[in-house]
């Protein structure tokens, strides 16, 4: 098993960006070409992409399943092309991909390529997933639905300013949230492939469990499950205790257990 760290340029950006790839290692040199299913993991506020390696065993994961893992930055970004900073959302939704399949050896196949995170990288995955319905096939959120928290990103630093403000303007965070939300009904009519998604939160969560049920009830209500939605539950808070312990249920759920021939 790899970790990467690589830095690439982005049009949507217009300057560089770090990523950290965890790849899989064939089992020797002259072994058959592969490519390998890919899981987009995006980190949560106030992180950047380094931060699964050094709170969670997801090197060690991913070995077992023979996964890629591809860690984007989005500063505080809440994965959305911002009203006054970067185009986060665009990059990581269409740009990222093709450049990381560039350079590895990564699936092309959409049932093989996967977006998940926690707090605020779960509303991206979400938000993202449901928009681009063509590259995704599945949609893992940990401690997140698909709308933010306004009591955190709304307070406003020493220069009268938000976070909410800074990516969405005062008053479009609610008009994003109900875009998600419409095209997900969209993609309920049959008006696009409708990947599968899973939640999972913390019944101690303090911070987004009330977003994470309003997710839970919004999916739960829609006629004949087109996104084979799952929702869990589990003691714990938000927290990297509980990402950690819960992050590969998603990839069960993905279709992923662990093989008992382990990389290393």
């Amino acid at each position: 098993m790899a970790l990467i760290q690589v830095d690439l340029p982005s049009k949507a950006l217009g300057m560089m960006q770090a990523v950290s790839v965890i790849l899989p290692q064939l089992p020797s040199a002259d072994a058959p070409a592969h490519r390998f299913p890919v899981c987009v993991l995006l980190h949560n506020l106030s992180m950047n992409h380094t931060i699964w390696p050094r709170m969670t065993g997801i090197e060690r994961y991913a070995a077992r399943l023979g996964l890629a893992v591809v860690m984007p930055d989005s500063l505080l970004s809440s994965y959305a092309d911002m009203a006054h900073g970067g185009r986060y959302f665009t990059y990581i939704a269409d740009e990222l991909l093709p450049a990381m399949r560039r350079l590895f050896p990564l699936s092309l196949a959409r049932e093989e390529t996967m977006i998940a995170g926690c707090s605020m990288g779960g509303y991206g995955a979400i938000k993202i997933g449901l928009n681009r319905p063509e590259t995704f096939g599945t949609i893992g959120s940990l401690s997140c639905g698909y709308t933010s928290i306004t009591t955190f990103i709304g307070r406003k630093d020493d220069r009268g300013l938000s976070l909410q403000y800074l990516t969405f303007e005062e008053d479009g965070l609610a008009r994003e949230s109900a875009d998600t939300a419409e095209k997900a009904r969209r993609l309920a009519r049959g008006e696009g492939p409708a990947p599968r998604i899973f939640i999972s939160c913390g019944s101690e969560d303090r911070i987004l469990l009330e977003n994470a049920r309003e997710a839970r009830d919004f999916f739960s209500a829609i006629p004949g499950d087109p996104f084979d939605f799952v929702y869990e539950e589990h003691p714990g808070g938000h927290n990297w205790t509980y990402w950690d312990s819960h992050i590969c249920d998603f990839f069960r759920y993905a279709g992923y257990a662990e093989r008992a021939d382990t990389i290393f």
